[in-house]
């Protein structure tokens, strides 16, 4: 039997391998599982693998991780590993193969590929929605005899994006933190990311409001992170305000508008609340700002972290 698992979010992945891993009995205390990696170990091993006899079991299982040859990454062309490959797709009952890769980007030009294809049974696993995944966090809540509120629900998820692994995790540290879990323990325990902060100076370079939008600033540079991709990023999520704020105006509703924008609806609702004062033409004038800027920095006219304090100052 061969099975691929492929798609973006790693942890539903895992959560396939091992269910195929206990729907054939195959595991380390058995003995009867193995894992290789394509950018590691030999297929030539994989294969001496898939023909030797499962030993004092009735099944095996041989899983194959990045299977970098099925892809569109361009790599070194290595013939025997390919030939070894294919030998490598034997269907046999007491055997189990495994593809696992993380990703979508196999070449349905190659032939091996569209070979697998014809012979492996595939599971495509895609993110979960965002309003799956709500519902998914607060059921892994009330499993652990916990409950959140639902501003601190919307925190979270704002914090985390749609990484399943993320949630799983910071879901069992709230959970032990307090079986009532608000919007101030999650902002309390769970770490901002890059872009909350960068919003954040964002916000506050748009209101003018120096004294917290210097504070913000040397509280990034403590953390080391690049003026260059600072200014990046506060240009992204201007440009993030301004594309909102245009479709809102066009009549586009909150769903249209994430998916026009590929913003989930957490991020969408934080940046309508933090963009809702501020002018088109206002934001237009800091991008081209913000443009000049990086194009004096790039060309040597201009310190990074001068001009960007510079254009605080200014602003």
């Amino acid at each position: 039997m061969i099975f691929v698992i492929y798609g973006e979010e790693s942890f539903l992945m895992e959560q396939k391998l091992q269910s195929l891993k206990k729907e054939y009995d195959c595991n380390e205390d058995n003995m009867n599982i193995s894992t290789y990696r394509a950018n590691e170990d030999s297929l030539e091993e994989v294969y001496e693998d898939l023909i030797t006899p499962p030993f004092l079991t009735d099944k095996k299982m041989v899983v194959l991780k990045n299977p970098y040859f099925l892809t569109t990454k361009k790599v070194k062309k290595d013939n025997n590993e390919l030939e070894y490959f294919e030998k490598c797709l034997i269907n046999s009952e007491e055997v189990i193969f495994v593809i696992y890769h993380v990703g979508k980007d196999f070449d349905e030009r190659k032939k091996i590929v569209k070979n697998l294809r014809k012979q492996a049974q595939l599971f495509e696993i895609d993110k979960v929605n965002h309003y799956k995944l709500s519902d998914s966090t607060r059921q892994a809540i009330r499993r652990r005899d916990a409950t959140i509120d639902d501003d601190a629900l919307e925190l979270l998820l704002s914090r985390l994006g749609d990484s399943l692994n993320n949630v799983a995790l910071e879901v069992e540290k709230l959970c032990l933190y307090s079986k009532h879990i608000t919007y101030d323990i999650v902002d309390e325990l769970v770490s901002k990311p890059l872009d909350e902060n960068v919003f954040a100076l964002t916000s506050a370079i748009l209101q003018k409001d120096r004294r917290k939008m210097f504070s913000i600033y040397h509280d990034l540079m403590i953390l080391n992170e690049e003026p260059i991709k600072l200014i990046v990023l506060i240009a992204g999520q201007m440009r993030l305000i301004y594309q909102v704020k245009l479709l809102d105006r066009k009549g586009y509703n909150d769903k249209e508008i994430g998916k026009i924008l590929g913003v989930n609806p957490y991020r969408l609702k934080y940046v309508r609340q933090e963009g809702k004062d501020f002018d088109l033409n206002e934001l237009l004038q800091c991008l081209d700002d913000l443009s000049r800027l990086d194009v004096e920095i790039k060309t040597g006219k201009m310190d990074k972290k001068m001009g960007l304090e510079l254009f605080m100052v200014r602003i």
